[in-house]
């Protein structure tokens, strides 16, 4: 078993990571920043496990995976929300005393109590963000007065929380103790678009949301989201901000979204990434190399990034590039982009 390490420095985006080679209470008790969580192994075995955290400005980021079912209870940060997603497991979980299925997302207020039974082979996730930004986002956080937590569920026919959406944005969060710093922040924002993007899109299901807009609104915000993006170059652009500069909230930015584009904010930026991918490959620095520009416009998991690009322009990136390089000998092209 690795010591337990320094704890994660909230403005330096550091990363931390924690291999467990037996069951430890003392070193599991920091599972998530800035809270005090107890556990308790539940079945017999040799406990293995992996916590890692990563911290920046604005956002914690705790992701764990254990092989047998344990108990987990205790307070959570004081200064934050928690948002948890149960990404996968080997059995039914349990939230605050009632069954819970893979995929469902818990809230809880600063300081809530967490109570949470994992299955055999579970593998969760915790992102702490300030009430500040949630508000901004036009999150209704009343629900929580009186409780500790609240709890949205998947969509009914669907699977749950896909671990291949989440993955791309976890992997620069623990592969890796001196990852760059931009692309921790990069990700941890990208990661936390997407979850409370599905947030949004559960509350709108089971109609927790009556805001309306008529056409002229609709466009303003449009024109206000995308003077945003424009501003940030379409990198790095924050889901927050992009509310504040909309004068908008979540909910209504996602509406406005896919009755005008047909597709969700957090798809529309990854569209805009993929686009500055291929300007680069098309008629950037021929001496970039696919992965440097791929990682500088936000993709991380290069084997994910590979297969969107693939789908969306029906060539893998190497063949762009080699396209690009040697546009009066296609066969060349070819045959390069196959060996690369």
């Amino acid at each position: 078993m690795l010591a337990q390490p320094s704890p994660v420095s909230a403005a330096d985006a550091l990363l931390d990571r924690v291999s467990l080679r037996s069951f430890d209470p003392g070193v599991m008790r920091q599972s998530l920043q800035h809270g005090s969580v107890e556990h308790v192994q539940l079945e017999g075995g040799v406990f293995e496990g992996t916590v890692t955290h990563s911290a920046s400005e604005r956002l914690r980021v705790d992701w764990g995976r254990y092989n047998l079912p344990v108990q987990a209870k205790g307070s959570l940060s004081p200064d934050m929300l928690t948002v948890g997603l149960l990404l996968s497991g080997e059995g039914g979980w349990r939230t605050q005393g009632a069954a819970a299925d893979r995929g469902d997302m818990v809230l809880y207020a600063e300081g809530g109590e967490l109570l949470v039974n994992l299955p055999a082979n579970a593998q969760w996730l915790a992102v702490q963000v300030s009430r500040q930004r949630l508000d901004a986002l036009g999150i209704p956080l009343g629900r929580l007065r009186g409780a500790s937590a609240w709890r949205l569920s998947a969509i009914p026919g669907e699977a749950g929380a896909d671990l291949s959406d989440v993955a791309p944005f976890l992997t620069p969060l623990h592969t890796s103790a001196d990852a760059d710093e931009s692309h921790v922040q990069a990700a941890q924002e990208q990661l936390f678009s997407l979850l409370f993007s599905e947030w949004e899109r559960r509350r709108a299901h089971i109609g927790l949301t009556a805001d309306k807009l008529d056409p002229g609104e609709r466009l303003r915000v449009l024109r206000r989201a995308e003077a945003y993006i424009e501003s940030r170059s379409g990198v790095n652009c924050r889901v927050d901000e992009m509310c504040v500069a909309a004068c908008t909230s979540l909910s209504t930015l996602e509406r406005v979204f896919r009755e005008v584009y047909g597709v969700a904010p957090r798809r529309y930026l990854a569209l805009r990434r993929l686009a500055g991918v291929r300007n680069e490959l098309l008629n950037g620095d021929p001496g970039q190399s696919v992965t440097e520009i791929a990682t500088r416009w936000g993709f991380f998991h290069l084997g994910r990034f590979a297969q969107e690009y693939s789908q969306l322009y029906h060539e893998r990136p190497s063949q762009t590039k080699a396209a690009a390089a040697y546009p009066w000998f296609p066969e060349l092209s070819t045959r390069l982009a196959k060996s690369g």
